[in-house]
């Protein structure tokens, strides 16, 4: 029986992806950028790809939206490099790499892991944009994301 990803995969899967590309490229990537990363697949995810491909939930933090499983996952690290892989979702990461169109659109992403995960912050705050329009802490509502990126 396949399973059925149309609710979205685990930011830790997503989060995994983005690892083993830093790590293989020699490039450090910190906890902080990861989460702007994934925040980011959400929204362009629903923009290029129409459809929700990040199944967490996002919160309204100081430093922007976070999904808390990929937050508490990495904490570990601080501002650091992340070392290794979560290795919490094989299966997912493995069906991830199975979409062209879902890996096009992470190695876009991806790329901005060599942008200072600050300045991502200021792309996230935005007055208008999901993370503004949500109290501080509360859940951003998945609707509110879809509808600011498309």
């Amino acid at each position: 029986m396949a399973n059925d990803y149309s609710k979205g995969y685990s930011g830790l899967a997503v989060a995994d992806y983005f690892i083993a590309k830093a790590i293989e490229e020699g490039k450090p990537i910190t906890n902080m950028s990861i989460l702007k990363m994934i925040y980011f697949v959400q929204g362009f995810g629903f923009q290029t790809l129409n459809r929700r491909l990040i199944r967490d939930e996002f919160y309204a933090w100081q430093w922007g939206p976070v999904s808390r499983d990929v937050y508490y996952a990495f904490q570990k690290y601080g501002s650091q490099s992340i070392e290794s892989m979560s290795n919490q979702y094989p299966k997912e990461l493995a069906d991830i790499k199975k979409h062209p169109e879902i890996i096009e659109l992470l190695d876009k992403i991806y790329q901005l892991r060599g942008v200072n995960p600050f300045v991502l912050s200021e792309k996230t705050h935005v007055p208008g944009g999901p993370w503004a329009k949500t109290l501080p802490y509360q859940k951003i509502e998945t609707d509110l994301i879809r509808s600011y990126f498309t």
